[in-house]
């Protein structure tokens, strides 16, 4: 039986191995697919690019919390002992409403990868939404013991899932990322660590990452578009395909980072 290209190969260069041809053929893959869970991103991503009527149309409001629920189930945070398991979908009215807040009104449309004088205040931004949106999830869940999926996997999930404004710090994403870190940027354990948590200066370290190597920028700068739409996949997204792709094949082949 031949062996792939990856399997001939008895280096962790996963890294190497990965391209903007494999993120397309990846969105491709989910488009062509009939119920392909991929989808659950684009429905939802599509459907809160109405964000704007969402605060005076409860009927929106209840469908933008079911798209968010399902694509949070789609993708395993209700997995195990996930605390999410045990909520009905009405537990994200109240996150919605974070994210529509007009305080957060500059997240919907940036970009951060295009450096601008106000990218510090952006990200200070970005990061009052992730302490607000976390004091409201551990509000709503009191009465439950927390359990299942840390915090900042969930928040970056839900951000993506709408925004798109940032990746999804998932175990194959930070694996295809600590991969890259490790095999293409010769960068040792210590400085990895800088890079891997969904902190202030961890996320302008992942920037300054992606702003300073071509591939990873051109992997961004790609447009790809939903299905029979002219909405735009966001670079971010795009770059948590990519490591996400690699941290995938890592566990398939299981390679360490």
């Amino acid at each position: 039986m031949l062996k792939s290209k990856y399997e001939k190969s008895n280096s962790n260069n996963c890294a190497y191995m990965k391209s903007v041809v494999d993120v397309v053929g990846e969105i491709r893959k989910s488009q062509s697919a009939n119920f392909h869970r991929g989808k659950s991103w684009e429905y939802c991503y599509a459907f809160f690019r109405n964000h704007e009527k969402f605060s005076d149309n409860e009927k929106l409001l209840d469908f933008a919390a079911l798209h968010l629920g399902f694509f949070l189930a789609s993708w395993g945070m209700f997995r195990g002992s996930s605390f999410l398991l045990q909520k009905d979908y009405k537990f994200y009215i109240s996150i919605v409403e974070i994210l529509t807040d007009s305080e957060y009104n500059r997240l919907w449309d940036i970009d951060f990868l295009n450096k601008s004088k106000e990218q510090n205040q952006d990200v200070d931004l970005l990061f009052r939404l992730k302490e607000e949106l976390e004091n409201k999830i551990i509000e709503n869940n009191t009465k439950d013991k927390d359990g299942g999926h840390e915090m900042n996997l969930i928040i970056t999930k839900i951000i993506m899932a709408t925004m798109g404004c940032v990746p999804g710090y998932d175990k194959y994403f930070k694996g295809g990322l600590k991969n890259w870190l490790n095999e293409k940027e010769k960068f040792q354990k210590e400085e990895i660590r800088r890079y891997l948590n969904f902190k202030k200066d961890s996320f302008k370290n992942l920037l300054n990452l992606v702003n300073e190597n071509n591939k990873l920028k051109n992997i961004c700068d790609s447009k790809q578009y939903l299905k029979k739409t002219r909405v735009e996949y966001p670079p971010m997204k795009l770059l948590d395909l990519f490591f996400w792709l690699i941290g995938r094949e890592m566990v398939i082949s299981k390679v360490s980072p």
